[in-house]
């Protein structure tokens, strides 16, 4: 049972008028859901049977919501938007809304994209342990009426030498530990993700932070006698109290969506076509729900149509499992574990044979779009690849995958620098500047198309055994070496995913931490040209001319530490030798943006921008000459 509270109720964007849907209006407030624990299709949910009930029998639980919707009809069209930690995707990825403008009003509509095509657009609260932006209040486990006790893991990289360090997770922390003081409790060790875990001595550390010259306990804070490391990396395992039902957010979504379909929500539907649309944390978040089978609704009917995964690899999450944190990055944990393919593959650590989709009883099509960033963190090419990377996986027939060739996690950064302008820490090289956004509006109309009207999109364009241009690290580094001055990665410090030993209990969501990993899974990434990008994928103009050369890479720099391993969520581009002249550029990008256009990967209102943003790299290139790459 789902219900909706409105909260405010206004006119959207001042009333302008998107085509032929009119103005639309936006609602928020909250969302009550109840589900029964029971219910068969709620049996995947770790610890929902442990949940507070209702005299009914239900678990009761709330979350945020916004919609955005035509006010004087209704929409045939639902997008499902999957907040990242808090935040709407929608309006900056596929509606183009500038930063500025997100600023003064996150449900800024930029270009208005989803609204010309008709959608109704649903952010929906599903994360617990925020601070800010849309949540979900979900509910806690207890055993004989007692919050539960379990073990948290956490990894720390730090930036630089400094006395304490924060645990938390890319935010807050989760889960307090339960003692501050506890014996048991666990700091590790180790100069690179291939390295053995290190115990520090349990008195050489504590939950402390110094503050004006005293040290006093935190449950937020370690602190450490000599100091930590830059760029090393430190494990803490800990025991906190009060798990919270995780999963609870993957049944809001579904629940969330089967209301909205049925026209029980505060906008009008018509029995729309449901779509969902998640990125990097949510496009895990996706990617599991997909892997639980959430996709049956109460009457034994579909929920979503088709699902677009961005920029999420080959990983599922920490969303899931008893003291799961959902903004954990980098934790080994049951999120990470086989399998990592829609198509059914063999586990060569277990002997098992499985894929994504096995639970799903309505399969919806599937757009899976990644960077190359997500290939150099070890994981994305398990999406079509073997786990043991000897063979290519039949494409699944309802899913399409692409490789945005040159590009990285937090798309491209212009004017070139290297260093986040929200923490001042750097990278070795200026970030990548290659802008994928027309590629992932155009990936999403294809999806859209393909549910609305049967119109198959563009087959997959990923790298291949098949092809000769899927290949280790170590060989698209070897190239790079080659390259007088150039300072990069060490291959063999480069980490992946691998084979997880959690313990006996993690089939029931209860993990023992930290894992012990075992053999690794394939770690491949698209072979690169003689202009050192990469050969496989979507080729925008920047590389296909190409105008200097973009990776998913960039060494962390020496000035944090660890210096031969990669910064997190970036690339660089390198920019050298004779450039040709603007004319010549633009005329050979307007003949590679006209192939994508009619190839299907760049959507027709888009080719200008296109062909504007290569024209701006090679400006870009031509004020930096050779001082401003590696």
């Amino acid at each position: 049972m789902t219900t909706w509270q409105i909260e405010t109720r206004r006119v959207y964007a001042d009333g302008r008028s998107f085509g032929d849907f009119g103005v639309f209006e936006i609602v928020e407030g909250r969302v009550r859901y109840a589900v029964d624990p029971a219910d068969p299709r709620n049996l995947g949910i770790v610890d929902l049977e442990l949940a507070p009930r209702d005299d009914d029998g239900y678990v009761r639980y709330s979350g945020d919501y916004t919609i955005v919707a035509p006010r004087d009809l209704a929409a045939r069209k639902l997008l499902v938007d999957v907040p990242n930690r808090g935040r709407r995707l929608a309006f900056s990825i596929l509606n183009r809304a500038q930063p500025a403008d997100l600023l003064e009003d996150p449900c800024a509509p930029g270009d208005g994209f989803l609204f010309r095509r008709g959608f109704a657009l649903a952010s929906i609260g599903w994360q617990w342990d925020l601070t800010a932006g849309l949540r979900l209040d979900a509910p806690q486990v207890l055993d004989n009426g007692e919050p539960v006790e379990g073990d948290v893991v956490c990894r720390v990289q730090p930036g630089s030498d400094r006395p304490f360090v924060s645990f938390g997770q890319l935010g807050e922390v989760t889960y307090p530990p339960a003692d501050l003081h506890d014996p048991t409790a666990r700091l590790f060790v180790r100069d690179h993700d291939n390295a053995p875990l290190i115990v520090i001595d349990r008195c050489r550390w504590r939950f402390a932070r110094d503050r004006e010259g005293v040290v006093e306990p935190s449950g937020r804070f370690i602190r450490l006698d000599g100091g930590f490391e830059k760029g090393r990396i430190y494990t803490l395992v800990y025991r906190a109290r009060g798990a919270r039902v995780t999963g609870c957010g993957l049944l809001a979504l579904r629940d969330a969506a089967e209301s909205l379909r049925a026209g029980e929500g505060p906008a009008a539907t018509a029995r729309p076509t449901v779509l969902a649309f998640g990125a990097s944390q949510t496009g895990r978040a996706l990617r599991h729900l997909l892997h639980l089978g959430l996709n049956t609704d109460s009457t034994g009917n579909r929920v979503f149509d088709g699902v677009h995964v961005h920029i999420a690899g080959g990983q599922r999450g920490d969303f899931n499992h008893r003291f799961a944190q959902p903004s954990s990055a980098g934790v080994l944990a049951a999120g990470q574990r086989f399998p990592f393919s829609g198509t059914t593959a063999r586990d060569p650590a277990s002997g098992s044979s499985g894929g994504l989709y096995d639970n799903l009883a309505h399969m919806p099509n599937v757009v899976i779009t990644n960077t190359s960033f997500e290939y150099w963190r070890g994981d994305a090419a398990l999406t079509h690849v073997s786990p043991d990377g000897a063979r290519d996986l039949a494409p699944h027939l309802l899913e399409r995958n692409y490789l945005f060739a040159g590009t990285h996690h937090v798309n491209g950064i212009l004017p070139p620098t290297n260093t986040f302008a929200a923490t001042g820490e750097k990278a070795r090289y200026p970030f990548n500047v290659v802008d994928h956004s027309p590629l992932v509006r155009a990936a999403f109309a294809n999806l859209d198309s393909w549910v609305a009207e049967g119109k198959p999109p563009p087959d997959s364009q990923v790298p291949t055994l098949r092809g000769a241009n899927l290949v280790e690290r170590g060989v698209v580094l070897g190239k790079f070496a080659a390259v007088g001055g150039f300072q990069g990665l060490d291959p063999d410090r480069l980490g992946g995913l691998a084979a997880l030993d959690l313990g006996d209990r993690v089939d029931d969501g209860v993990c023992e931490l930290p894992a012990i990993e075992g053999r690794p899974y394939a770690r491949l990434v698209s072979d690169v040209d003689d202009s050192l990008n990469e050969l496989a994928g979507i080729r925008l103009p920047e590389v296909e001319l190409p105008i200097g050369c973009h990776t998913g890479w960039n060494p962390r720099h020496p000035d944090h530490g660890a210096p031969d391993l990669p910064a997190i969520f970036v690339g660089f581009s390198r920019f050298g030798g004779e450039l040709a002249a603007r004319e010549d550029v633009e005329r050979r990008a307007r003949d590679c943006v006209r192939a994508l256009v009619a190839a299907g990967f760049v959507l027709a209102e888009d080719f200008e921008r296109v062909v504007a943003a290569s024209l701006r790299v090679h400006e870009a290139a031509s004020a930096l000459s050779t001082s401003g790459g590696p």
